[in-house]
């Protein structure tokens, strides 16, 4: 029988802005999910009593705001301050209030630029590729050339984000760099695929063929590559394109050209979003110099 939930408290006219993850909550359960999705990313900035103000006036969950408090005069951990509003409003099981405290007192062995780099990280991870990429090159000027492993492990992440926006020339440079601060295979790995992809299969062959190395880990990735085109070709996306070229080929140009313009459309309204994220992310960086 699948758990009832109900909602705590009430639906606040002004949301609460979180700003390590860049979302308006409107509600008790929101806060929760919010916390528990993002637990890695918390620290003891979260024992905030603009937070339990917000608590107290717009979700009138003053008992909650009280015991908050009490956690913020006493100097608890963010694990303690965290947990008490997970308990109290019960949209977690107790074992996952658990999990969430236990990586909230992991936290506390995290250096700063490991904590940087994992809000970078969930920047990549929610698509926000542009803004993840500032923080990683804002990571790497920042963080001392000694820790070799974390440089590698952030260079590898930024070169995914500029992959993701098809910036090829640019991930590939970052998968060097990984490689060479810290042999990352992940790095190397990742080299390869960006040099298939944006190779010649005559060139990419010659160039797999003077490396052993490369040789051998060619061979899976055309294995990854090849399960992947036949997931695609099974995919919805897969089968729309289909339709769309037997449209084409059937001469119903009318249909066609409209579902064209819609995809174009789309298309269109995707690289607006990156530019507009582009400029405001520039216009922080402004702020910040």
């Amino acid at each position: 029988m699948n758990r009832v939930l109900t909602c705590v408290g009430e639906y606040a006219a002004t949301p609460l802005y979180i700003d390590k993850v860049y979302v308006n909550i409107y509600s008790a359960e929101e806060l929760c999910y919010v916390l528990y999705e993002n637990a890695f990313l918390i620290d003891k900035d979260i024992l905030d009593r603009k937070l339990v103000d917000w608590i107290d006036k717009e979700l009138k969950l003053s008992d909650l705001a009280r015991d908050l408090t009490v956690l913020i005069n006493q100097n608890a951990s963010a694990a303690a301050f965290v947990g008490t509003i997970l308990s109290y409003v019960g949209y977690y099981s107790k074992d996952e209030i658990s999990k969430a405290e236990s990586i909230l007192r992991m936290n506390v062995s995290l250096n700063i630029f490991e904590k940087w780099k994992a809000k970078a990280d969930f920047m990549a991870e929610s698509r926000h590729y542009i803004l993840a990429i500032r923080e990683y090159e804002k990571l790497l000027r920042s963080m001392p050339d000694t820790d070799l492993p974390l440089i590698a492990a952030v260079y590898n992440n930024l070169g995914v984000a500029y992959m993701n926006l098809f910036l090829c020339d640019s991930a590939l440079k970052c998968f060097e760099k990984s490689y060479e601060a810290d042999n990352n295979p992940e790095a190397f790995r990742h080299m390869l695929i960006v040099k298939r992809m944006s190779m010649s299969d005559e060139d990419y062959i010659k160039e797999i063929a003077l490396d052993e190395s490369s040789y051998k880990a060619s061979i899976t990735i055309e294995t990854d590559m090849e399960e992947a085109r036949k997931a695609f070709d099974k995919s919805e996306q897969a089968q729309n394109l289909n339709a769309l070229f037997e449209l084409k080929n059937t001469g119903d140009s009318a249909e066609y050209y409209e579902k064209i313009g819609r995809i174009a459309a789309k298309l269109k309204d995707d690289y607006r979003d990156i530019v507009l994220e582009a400029a405001h992310t520039e216009i922080a960086a402004d702020r910040e110099d």
